[in-house]
């Protein structure tokens, strides 16, 4: 029979070991399973982590071939007095390290495409988040009475690009001769002048309404001859 390396040796112990504390526990990571193997044989939860990783799971080339005394305590733990023990009786073990070899690697491939499910979820929820944030956030802006209000950009009629500013400041109002048009020697009432319409609005830009008309700041000639009396809008 072909002679067994000693790092072959070594990850057997490791297996069935490990396959021991997985049954005894029931648990199934390395942390969980290093830490209910810490107080039974006697060493550091970070130093079975690194076997568990090392030999089990086979992620490193390069392993570190643990002391003689770890061996001895491992060996024990599964009824052996020493290492040289159980590797004199490990060709007896051999069918049931192969079948733990074999649920490893069935586990390894699941995780893998169960990864590969989770990171393919994560792309089409980034994929669906994006494109609700492209074509469902309200990033455009349209009149409604005396005022914008924010929606989805969609080509409507007088549909404008979203500014938070003209959302909040450009508002049309009734003004009368009562009303507050400087404050400090500054107007504060902004007009537009179309097809012999006058709307007033309370800062200066763009009519909403009609493309290339854009507002002049109130002086006392239009309030002498545009604004009407207060009480003339009571009355209406």
């Amino acid at each position: 029979m072909e002679e067994i390396s000693k790092e072959e040796q070594i990850r057997g112990l490791m297996l069935l070991v490990f396959n021991k504390a997985k049954e005894e526990s029931k648990k199934n990571t390395a942390y969980g399973l290093s830490q209910f193997l810490e107080s039974i044989v006697s060493i550091n939860e970070r130093t079975l982590t690194r076997y568990y990783n090392s030999y089990v799971l086979n992620k490193s080339r390069r392993k570190r071939i643990p002391y003689e005394y770890n061996l001895d305590a491992l060996s024990k733990y599964l009824g052996s007095n020493n290492f040289i023990a159980f590797c004199s009786g490990l060709n007896s073990k051999q069918d049931k390290i192969s079948i733990i070899k074999a649920n490893i690697e069935l586990e390894k491939k699941l995780w893998k495409i169960k990864r590969i499910a989770i990171v393919s979820c994560l792309i089409l929820l980034i994929i669906a988040v994006l494109f609700i944030l492209k074509y469902y956030k309200k990033n455009c802006m349209i009149w409604v009475d005396d005022h914008y209000e924010k929606i989805r950009c969609s080509g409507l009629d007088n549909e404008r690009k979203l500014d938070e500013v003209v959302l909040m400041e450009f508002i049309k109002v009734d003004v009368c001769k009562d009303s507050i048009f400087f404050i400090d020697g500054e107007p504060v009432i902004h007009y537009t002048r179309h097809n012999n319409k006058i709307d007033f609005f309370k800062s200066d830009g763009e009519h909403p309404i009609f493309e290339g008309v854009y507002t002049d700041p109130i002086t006392p000639t239009i309030i002498d001859s545009r604004v009407k009396p207060c009480d003339t809008l009571k009355k209406n």
